[in-house]
C-alpha cells in the first residue's frame, strides 16, 4: 500500500465526504476515514497541516480527490459573490470528487426521498450480496452482477419501490451511457431522465459527482431553503438562476451552499446573507 499527502487547506476530509456527495465511506479507529468506490479503497487521515492518503490504488483516488484542481482559485472566485463569501469561507474543505459514473448513478437512484443512513446501508448490502469479495470488503456490483438480481431480491435489501428502478436502470444503462455528452451538461441531464428513478435533481447530481461536469446545481430541500425568494420560489428557477450566476463554478457553490445550510439549520436566504 503506497501513502501521500495533500495539503489540508482546500482538503477536509469530513466536509468532502460528509456533504451528500457519496455514500461508501467509514469513520476509522484512529480518527480518520477509509472510502471505497468500485473495487478500491483508500484510508485518509489528517496530520498537521497535511492530509495522509493511503491506497494500493494511488492514481486512481489521487484523480478521485480532484488532487490537480486549485481550489484556492475557485473560492477566490466564489467568495467574491456577497451572497457566497460566508459558506465558502465555512466549508472551502471541500472537494468535488470525481466518481465513477456507474457507481454515481446507482448510489443516487438509492437516494432519491431517503435520509444517510438508509442510503449508506442499502449500498453496503448492494456491495455485499452482489459485488466481488476484495478481501475484507466487498466491490460495488459490476452491471452484470448487480442485473442477477430479481425486483423482490432488492427488496429485500431495503430499497422499496426503488427496487424496480435500479432492476430497470442497469438493463438501460447502456444505450443512456452511450448517449452522454461530456461537452454539453443540458444535453446530458436530459438524457439521464431516461432512467427509471432519475428525477431533475438527482440527474443533477449525477451530472456533477460522477461526471464532474460542474455547471450543475442540484436543489434539494435545504439548497431551495437556502436561495429561495419571492421570485425564485420553485427549485427549477433556483437552479436555472444559479446556474446562470455561476456557470462552470455552479457545482462547487451548490456543494458550499448545501454544506453551510445543513450544518447551520438555514431555513431563508436572509440567514446564509447574514451568516
Amino acid at each position: 500500500m503506497r501513502t501521500w499527502t495533500a495539503d489540508a487547506e482546500f482538503f477536509d476530509i469530513k466536509q468532502t465526504l460528509e456533504c451528500g456527495q457519496v455514500f461508501r465511506f467509514k469513520k476509522t479507529d484512529d480518527g480518520g476515514y477509509v472510502i471505497h468506490s468500485l473495487d478500491k479503497r483508500c484510508f485518509l487521515r489528517k496530520e498537521g497541516d497535511k492530509i495522509i492518503l493511503s491506497s494500493d490504488d494511488e492514481d486512481y483516488f489521487r484523480n478521485y480527490f480532484d488532487l490537480d484542481t486549485d481550489y484556492g482559485a475557485i473560492t477566490s472566485r466564489l467568495s467574491a459573490f456577497p451572497e457566497l463569501t460566508a459558506a465558502v469561507n465555512f466549508g472551502k474543505g471541500i472537494r468535488i470528487l470525481r466518481q465513477d459514473f456507474y457507481e454515481a448513478v446507482f448510489s443516487f437512484i438509492v437516494s432519491a426521498n431517503n435520509n444517510i443512513g438508509r442510503i449508506k446501508g442499502i449500498i453496503e448490502r448492494l456491495c455485499d450480496v452482489y459485488g466481488t469479495d476484495c478481501g475484507g470488503y466487498h466491490a460495488f456490483p459490476k452491471a452484470d452482477q448487480l442485473s442477477l438480481a430479481t425486483v423482490e431480491q432488492l427488496k429485500q435489501l431495503g430499497l422499496g419501490y426503488r427496487a424496480q428502478y435500479i432492476y430497470d436502470s442497469v438493463r438501460e444503462f447502456p444505450s443512456v451511457a452511450a448517449g452522454i455528452d461530456l461537452t454539453d451538461a443540458d444535453k446530458t441531464h436530459k438524457k439521464l431522465l431516461e432512467l427509471k428513478g432519475v428525477g431533475p435533481k438527482v440527474a443533477d447530481c449525477i451530472v456533477l459527482f460522477g461526471l464532474h461536469i460542474t455547471r450543475s446545481y442540484p436543489v434539494d430541500t435545504w439548497i431551495f431553503k437556502a436561495n429561495a425568494t419571492d421570485a425564485l420560489n420553485t427549485p427549477q428557477k433556483v437552479r436555472d438562476y444559479f446556474l446562470s450566476r455561476y456557470g462552470e463554478d455552479a457545482g462547487f457553490a451548490q456543494q458550499y451552499v448545501f454544506y453551510y445550510a445543513r450544518e447551520n439549520r438555514i431555513s431563508s436566504t436572509a440567514d446564509i446573507k447574514a451568516g
